[in-house]
């Protein structure tokens, strides 16, 4: 084995300066350089919007317990900030009116992230507070304004406190987000607590610790078990649309990294092609000095290692330093403060592109120390033999490489069967095409004839050099097409007509009045869905209770009523996963829609029953399908659903509403609770431009990452056509020996080019919108539909882009000398 190194590094030396391997070392620095720079960028811009999802939480992290958490909860350094907030019911009273409302105690500081929003006025312009209530005020949102009458500086009475209202809270950044389990606020300044002596043994209130600072800082409370009873939450964990819209961020993300995997994978399968061609020579001639098939095996695998190492280290520095200079670059205008860039991407980028040289240079590289020392004496075109272990293994390869980068099987799986059904597609095109020349090469030009010619001269090579090319462009048409449609699809969205106000409490009686308002008004028609809230007592004919489970959140979820509605039709962004939708001829009958978060949560199959009690009415009914439901759509949504007609008359039942308010038309809200003081409104405007703020900064982010692939992709391209310059010199040299012009040549080579690069991007074309379909229907849950224009597009800009290409990386060897080939003979 040490023999087989020695004469690796030796036979490295010589062919780096001979030019032989540097292809090879510069498509594996480039890949490894594009891989680390994404994965490095990547992590830096996710870390960031995790951090600044704290806004939805008040902090970056929270410990939640029914009891008064314990001294030891404290921050485990100086660079950590946190603050306390206590919350309970209670009946406040102003005069002779009176309400159950949530009174929320606050210390100084609070909210650690984000900021509170008050208003001199229910439903008046909002601002941002400076601090919290003063010792001794109050400030109520507008649904306690509302049902109290309050006016500025009106005393409440909580408990045995007296204090003055005197601001409207407009918007309180870790408050849920609820339509009918949502009480009206009182929140107080935590000085004035003890005074309303609502506090002490057996009291039902919820203690929350916040806490703020650099992830770093927070490690050792995200790493330790948290006290008994005792339930810690990070801001993707505590809101649902929040943790949807960073899981979609993820997956956009991801596809950046799975593109530029590919991109280096058609890079090294290409360039490692190549040289295995080249060496075919020098190992026919080593057999027949005596060495045997064992020793060259360990020969090229250690050379192998020794390129990969260098080529990985010198990739992983390069792509520390692009992203970087991205990060510099772009930290103003994505409006994220970036934190430091970790390390282990960089290792995982190194070990990513070992795996890679084995897996796509290791089998072709071994295949030809098969060639027969018969080589030597009589140039004999060899079969690439073991061609099915090299498919297998660069199969086994990507998908090991593909799971690797992103974590996610099914969107590893979409893209790798993409991609190997592209690559079949363009092989037998190519082959096609291959038999097609002939014939055709006599009817054309003289260049046209040359170009042509080469292409239909060497077939298995112009069947692998379009297939990684169709596999090179397909990547970046990838990202073109995610860019441009998925994810412009998933901003849309949220656009600006989504829903922004919530009624809630609307009585059967006032269903058509409501319109009536509205609609005299000029806001035109309205929706509303009927609610009735059930709490479940059985499942499957066994009677059920919050300790029937042993999970603590679903132990939770159990001791609440489920919100429960009807009907024949689905909204836009709730979808059938398992079972079918009832329909019209639904009506009636005792079944039931249940959504995948109860599915989890309770174990439920198709056909088990529900019994839900509606305020002393039981009703038993048949889950008869399953649904996802598109909770960051801001759209009235359940997690149950069952038919027209299932409940009797005898349930109670309400409605609820949403609609599109304009901040200058914010008096209709005046005017409505006038008119229909029961009814509860709930502006969710301050929640909406939260969460689409944050899918901004998402898109301006993943933007830059794709614009970083799609360079780092034409540098692995413009490396996969460097790897036929060998090649290349000894056509152009024996065409000049034999009296051809320079433009011939050129001529020649760009219609050849021109040629492979319109197949390869027609079929990339095509498979890339394939790709994206599947993303689309099986992992963003994004309506996408087939865009022909693409697929001339994509003929078109591979033709142009692999000519140019071609042209750049080739212009040298148009001045190789004809003694050059006459050495060679």
């Amino acid at each position: 084995m040490a023999s087989a190194t020695a004469y690796a590094a030796r036979r490295l030396r010589r062919g780096w300066r001979s030019g032989e391997l540097v292809v090879l070392a510069l498509a594996l620095a480039v890949a490894v350089s594009a891989v680390s720079a994404v994965n490095l960028f990547t992590e830096r811009v996710r870390a960031a919007l995790e951090a600044q999802t704290g806004e939805a939480l008040g902090g970056d992290l929270l410990f939640r317990s029914r009891k008064p958490l314990p001294d030891t909860l404290v921050a485990p350094s100086s660079g950590v900030r946190s603050v306390d907030t206590a919350s309970f019911a209670t009946v406040v009273f102003a005069g002779e009116a009176s309400v159950l409302a949530s009174i929320k105690a606050v210390g100084e500081g609070y909210p650690l992230r984000g900021s509170l929003r008050i208003a001199d006025e229910p439903f008046g312009p909002a601002r941002e507070a400076a601090g919290i209530p003063p010792p001794g005020e109050a400030w109520a949102d507008a649904r306690l304004w509302q049902e109290l009458r309050l006016q500025p500086g009106t005393a409440v009475q909580t408990g045995a406190s007296e204090l003055r209202v005197t601001r409207v809270l407009e918007n309180e950044p870790d408050r849920g987000n609820g339509f009918a389990d949502l009480a009206p606020r009182l929140m107080i300044n935590a000085a004035d607590l003890p005074a309303t002596q609502l506090v002490g043994p057996g009291s039902r209130v919820e203690y929350v610790r916040l806490f703020a600072g650099p992830p770093a800082a927070l490690a050792p409370l995200l790493e330790a078990e948290p006290p008994e009873n005792v339930r810690r939450l990070r801001p993707q964990e505590a809101r649902r649309e929040i943790r949807n819209s960073l899981d979609r961020a993820g997956q956009f993300l991801d596809v950046a990294i799975l593109a530029a995997t590919l991109l280096a994978c058609a890079a090294v399968a290409l360039s490692a092609r190549q040289y295995g061609e080249k060496l075919r020579d020098e190992i026919a001639l080593l057999k027949t000095l005596g060495a045997r098939q064992a020793f060259l095996g360990r020969a090229l695998v250690a050379q192998l290692l020794l390129l990969g190492t260098v080529g990985s280290l010198l990739g992983a520095a390069v792509g520390y330093g692009v992203q970087a200079g991205i990060a510099a670059l772009l930290t103003d205008l994505l409006q994220l403060s970036l934190p430091p860039a970790p390390l282990w991407p960089l290792l995982a980028a190194a070990a990513l592109g070992l795996l890679m040289l084995l897996g796509f240079a290791a089998p072709p590289l071994l295949a030809a120390r098969r060639t027969p020392p018969l080589r030597v004496f009589q140039r004999v075109e060899t079969g690439s033999g073991g061609a099915r272990a090299i498919w297998l293994a660069a199969l086994a390869t990507a998908a090991a490489l593909l799971w690797l980068a992103t974590g996610d099987p099914k969107m590893a799986m979409a893209v790798l069967g993409g991609s190997a059904a592209a690559l079949l597609a363009l092989a037998g095109l190519a082959w096609l095409l291959v038999l097609a020349l002939s014939p055709l090469k006599r009817a054309v030009g003289m260049s046209w004839r040359f170009g042509l010619g080469n292409v239909a001269r060497r077939r298995r090579a112009t069947v692998a050099q379009v297939a990684a090319l169709g596999l090179a462009l397909m990547a970046l048409l990838l990202v073109s097409v995610v860019r441009e449609d998925l994810l412009v699809s998933w901003q849309e969205k949220l656009p600006e007509n989504t829903p922004n106000q919530f009624l809630i409490n609307i009585q059967s009686d006032q269903v058509e009045p409501l319109r009536r308002f509205f609609t005299e008004r000029g806001h035109g028609e309205i929706e509303l869905w009927p609610m009735a809230r059930g709490r479940l007592v059985a499942l499957n004919g066994a009677a059920v209770t919050a300790d029937s489970f042993d999970d603590p959140e679903t132990q939770r979820w159990i001791n609440r009523d489920f919100n429960l509605s009807w009907g024949t039709a689905l909204n836009e962004d709730n979808r059938i996963i398992e079972g079918e939708w009832w329909g019209e001829s639904g009506a009636g009958q005792p079944w039931l829609s249940a959504e995948d978060y109860a599915i989890e949560r309770l174990g439920l199959k198709l056909g088990d029953t529900m019994t839900l009690d509606f305020a002393g009415e039981a009703v038993t009914l048949t889950v008869t399908n399953f649904r996802t439901v598109g909770w960051d759509s801001f759209k009235p949504n359940f997690f149950l659903l069952t038919t027209p007609g299932a409940l009797s008359d005898a349930v109670p039942k309400q409605w609820l509403s949403s609609f599109r308010l304009a901040p200058e038309n914010r008096a209709l809200l005046r005017e409505l609770v006038a008119q229909f003081p029961n009814i509860t409104v709930l502006d969710i405007e301050a929640m909406l431009q939260q969460v689409r703020g944050i899918v901004e900064r998402i898109v301006t982010a993943v933007e830059f990452i794709f614009l970083f692939t799609l360079a780092a992709g034409l540098c692995v391209l413009l490396a996969a056509i460097e790897g036929t310059r060998a090649e290349r010199v000894r056509e152009t040299a024996l065409l000049r020996a034999l009296g051809a012009r320079a433009g011939l040549i050129v001529r020649g080579l760009i219609a050849e080019y021109a040629v492979l690069g319109a197949l390869a991007g027609l079929v990339a074309a095509i498979a890339a919108q394939t790709v994206a379909w599947v993303l689309a229907e099986q992992v963003f849950r994004i309506p996408y539909g087939p865009r022909p224009l693409l697929w001339l597009i994509g003929t078109l800009l591979g033709a142009c882009v692999v000519a140019v290409l071609g042209w750049i990386s080739l212009r040298p060897t148009l001045n190789t000398p004809p003694k050059t080939v006459l050495q060679q003979a």
